[in-house]
């Protein structure tokens, strides 16, 4: 039987720093599960559905990674499929679960989508930072293959993040829509464009009547200027 790897100073914090990203995955894992049953929208839940898997697939690849790298072995480490990272991970996001089935009890459907937006879009900002620091960490001590690692998990954690910054805009703009009367709504065909609209013309037309009247001053006073020269005749000479 092969002898369990040891792990030196750099493969110990990458591990230790990997069962923290596998605890957060684990936590998101049970969060998304929760915000899926709670989601009406399609198109959100199933980006929602998508990111689940993906989330469940970087669990599994990190787990792995900190095998390699000896995390699994009994060390003081949270490590690959940790029971204790795991359920803690877990724990947290059920209280979290419990706290937004609560909300949707007493939060209209589109409010709930919101703030579950919000707080998904939250964790992925966090899930974004360990990953940077793994990478940057890996990246520096030589280890390619969990720089590699990081740096993929981190790109689907941004893609996931970019669309939850979109989605947040068009939930709140299906609050305004649902909860704030027309009139009490500003849109972007209102009078504000028009009146920006109208300001240059009316700032043209102005100018046009300053060159207008500055072209018949002038005529005036080249017509005056001939009158007066015509009626002084020659000067008698003494």
């Amino acid at each position: 039987m092969p002898q369990a790897k040891t792990p030196n100073e750099r493969d110990a914090m990458l591990a230790r720093w990997l069962g923290e990203a596998h605890t957060k995955e684990a936590e998101l894992e049970a969060d998304l599960v929760a915000h899926i049953a709670l989601t009406r929208k399609q198109s959100y839940k199933k980006r929602l559905q998508q990111h689940l898997k993906e989330t469940r697939d970087h669990k599994r690849r990190v787990a792995s990674r900190i095998k390699q790298l000896g995390g699994s072995r009994g060390q003081a480490l949270i490590g690959a499929g940790s029971a204790v990272g795991e359920l803690a991970g877990k724990t947290v996001a059920a209280v979290k679960g419990q706290v937004g089935v609560a909300r949707a009890v007493v939060t209209e459907q589109a409010e709930t989508h919101l703030r579950n937006a919000q707080e998904e879009l939250r964790e992925e900002h966090v899930e974004i930072a360990i990953y940077t620091r793994i990478e940057v960490f890996a990246t520096e001590v030589g280890d390619r293959q969990t720089a590699q690692l990081a740096r993929s998990i981190r790109r689907d954690e941004e893609r996931m993040a970019k669309f939850l910054q979109a989605e947040l805009g068009r939930l709140v703009k299906e609050i305004v829509r649902a909860e704030v009367p027309r009139d009490q709504r500003t849109t972007s065909s209102g009078s504000g464009r028009s009146t920006s609209r109208s300001q240059p013309a009316m700032s043209r037309s102005s100018k046009s009547r300053s060159r207008s009247g500055a072209s018949r001053s002038s005529t005036s006073r080249s017509r005056s200027g001939a009158s007066g020269s015509s009626t002084r005749g020659p000067r008698s000479r003494s």
